[in-house]
C-alpha cells in the first residue's frame, strides 16, 4: 500500500538507526526505516524527504521509511518472498544497500545473503529464485551497485557513533582501532570500548 502514503516531505524531529519521526504540518509520523536510510537523511532539524510503504495487519498499521523509489520497490519484493516480513526485509536492506541486494540475486549470492540475522540457507536461496525475475529488470547505477558492503558497514558505524553524540573526529580515531571485516553492531561496540579507554 505504498499508494495511500507516496511519500512525506517535513522535519526530521528524530533519528535513531531504525526509526524516524518526520514532522509534517504539525503532525509527527513514525517510521521505521534501514539503517541504510538512517545514514542517508539529513541531521534532526532540517528537511527529510521519504518515500513510504504502509504495513496493515489485522492489528497494526505499520508506516516504513526509504531514502529512495529503489530501496522501496526491494524492500516490497522482499516482503513477497515466503518467509519474510518486514522485519526481515529491513534486516536486509540494513545490511546491504538496495542496489546491493540486486547484485546479489542476479549473481545468485546465497552465500552473502545467509550473513543477514535471521537469513538462513533456505530462505537466501528463494530471495535469489523468487526475485531474480522480478528484479532483473530494474535499472540501477552500476557504480553504487558495485561498491563494497564494507563500506556500508563503516557508514552505519559511523553514524551510529555521531547518534551517541561522538564528533565525526572521534568517530573516525576509534573505527580506525577496529577491525574492517566486523559487522556495524560489532564495531560500534568494538568503537566504543577504544572511546571509553582514551
Amino acid at each position: 500500500m505504498a499508494g495511500l502514503f507516496e511519500f512525506l516531505r517535513g522535519t526530521l524531529v528524530n533519528k535513531t538507526p531504525g526509526f524516524v519521526v518526520i514532522e509534517v504540518n504539525g503532525v509527527g509520523f513514525g517510521l521505521k526505516v534501514s539503517s541504510s536510510t538512517a545514514v542517508e537523511l539529513p541531521a534532526v532539524g532540517e528537511e527529510a524527504h521519504v518515500y513510504t510503504y504502509l504495513h496493515v495487519r489485522e492489528d497494526a498499521l505499520q508506516l516504513f521509511g526509504f531514502a529512495s523509489p529503489l530501496e522501496r520497490t526491494v524492500f516490497t519484493s522482499l516482503l513477497g518472498v515466503e518467509g519474510i516480513g518486514p522485519r526481515l526485509a529491513l534486516a536486509v536492506l540494513s545490511t546491504f544497500t538496495a542496489a546491493q541486494v540486486l547484485n546479489l540475486v542476479r549473481a545468485g549470492d546465497v552465500a552473502s545473503l545467509v550473513r543477514v540475522s535471521g537469513v538462513g540457507k533456505k530462505t537466501a536461496q528463494r530471495i535469489v529464485l523468487e526475485l531474480k525475475e522480478k528484479l532483473g529488470a530494474l535499472a540501477t547505477d552500476e557504480a553504487a551497485a558495485a561498491a563494497p558492503a564494507a563500506l556500508a558497514e563503516e557508514d552505519l558505524a559511523s553514524a551510529a557513533l555521531l547518534e551517541l553524540g561522538y564528533t565525526a573526529g572521534e568517530a573516525e580515531e576509534a573505527l580506525r582501532q577496529v577491525p574492517a571485516d566486523l559487522e556495524a553492531a560489532a564495531r560500534v561496540r568494538a568503537a566504543l570500548e577504544a572511546l571509553r579507554k582514551r
